[in-house]
């Protein structure tokens, strides 16, 4: 079986699925860059956003060659990542590859290389299970006869190839048919050195905010983490609140900030920050959450109300909206999908008296359709469709 899905060919990797749990940016007049593009799919997004440069690349020519059949818009070549170029981009995908490198932390410093000073590296991967810094050996099955084993960092280990930039946990990807590990995404931007401004007046709290953010081992509470476990069950909640928890029809993704909307509109805001105030264990907490403008008094009132001191930072670059925070409508996503079916669908009386060569294969049985021929040989043959 294939990789990547397509309406011309199943594949094991659930692409569609992917490209929602990855959180992509709009991409409209950016540059793309997917290392280990394989056949093209979302270098295939890329160009339906209307990017402004879209490059894939991998060492597979067969992947290739599939690529630039169906995405001549987009730049592909054949070549392994260690010979990138110097081209920056301001966008870079790397999605379950990069347990193939030998040294992951020089892979990772490479394509942030690459990336422009405001770009961002899109990393998905599996994260093996574990309290220590270690890679863990994973053995994978590769067909129904082969396996091969890769080496997958844990939380810590992860955490630890990425400290010398600032990223962001964005949730769970699919799962991969023959892997174990379980695979994440997280966005990657180049880190910027950090000012925190306490301006506010005398016996304010500032001394007490110092003391303890600095503190190791914060609890850090995320809202993609707490959604999933309402809707799963695992945290107790009203049904309410539980069903506000929606993923998206046939995934396991979820749109934070529409849930979040939907709770403050539906009045359960205190129930919402009561769940959050109970995973501090009333100790010292950040909780990274979006909560709409207009209720943001609020909810730092009802944390007060819950025994806290409440310290709202309000950061300056979320007023200025950054390029990387808007993302296409879900509809967009539906749309690339009929884009595909679009530009791979034939009318197959018109092709077969068109080639007559298919027609006679088709009707000895040794191809299955002329659609079938289409989507493996036609197109990239050129051949006429009516």
């Amino acid at each position: 079986m294939a990789y990547q899905d397509f309406p011309w060919q199943p594949g094991g990797s659930q692409s569609f699925n992917k490209l929602l749990a990855l959180s992509l940016p709009a991409l409209q007049g950016k540059s793309v860059l997917d290392v280990g593009c394989n056949a093209g799919f979302f270098c295939g997004w890329a160009a339906f956003q209307k990017a402004s440069r879209v490059k894939g690349i991998d060492k597979s020519p067969s992947f290739i060659d599939q690529a630039r059949t169906w995405f001549p818009e987009c730049s592909f070549s054949c070549m392994d990542w260690n010979n990138l170029g110097r081209e920056r981009f301001d966008v870079i995908l790397c999605l379950s590859a990069i347990h193939y490198a030998e040294d992951q932390k020089q892979m990772i410093d490479l394509l942030m290389s690459r990336c422009n000073p405001e770009g961002l590296l899109v990393l998905e991967l599996g994260v093996a299970e574990g309290d220590a810094e270690e890679f863990i050996p994973v053995e994978r099955r590769i067909t129904a006869t082969t396996t091969d084993t890769r080496l997958f960092p844990t939380e810590p280990m992860l955490r630890r190839l990425l400290a010398d930039y600032s990223f962001k946990y964005m949730g769970r990807s699919v799962s991969q048919a023959g892997d174990p590990t379980p695979r994440h995404v997280y966005h990657i931007h180049h880190k910027k050195p950090l000012a925190v401004l306490l301006l506010d007046e005398h016996y304010a709290g500032k001394s007490s905010f110092v003391e303890a953010v600095i503190k190791p081992g914060l609890t850090r509470i995320f809202r993609e983490r707490v959604y999933h476990q309402i809707a799963d069950g695992e945290l107790p909640a009203s049904p309410a609140l539980q069903n506000l928890m929606v993923y998206e029809p046939g995934t396991r993704h979820m749109i934070p900030p529409r849930i979040t909307r939907a709770v403050c509109k539906a009045g359960l805001l205190p129930e919402l920050m009561a769940v959050f105030a109970s995973l501090t264990g009333k100790n010292d907490a950040v909780i990274e959450h979006y909560i709409p403008e207009e209720y943001r008094l609020e909810a730092c009132e009802l944390l007060e109300q819950a025994g806290f001191y409440v310290v709202d930072i309000a950061l300056f670059a979320a007023r200025k909206k950054p390029w990387f925070t808007r993302r296409p409508p879900y509809a967009r996503y539906l749309s690339y999908l009929e884009y595909l079916k679009e530009i791979s669908t034939i009318d197959e009386d018109a092709y077969l008296a068109a080639n007559p060569s298919v027609a006679q294969a088709v009707a000895e049985g040794i191809m299955p359709s002329g659609q079938y021929h289409y989507w493996h040989f036609g197109k990239r043959e050129k051949r006429k469709v009516k």
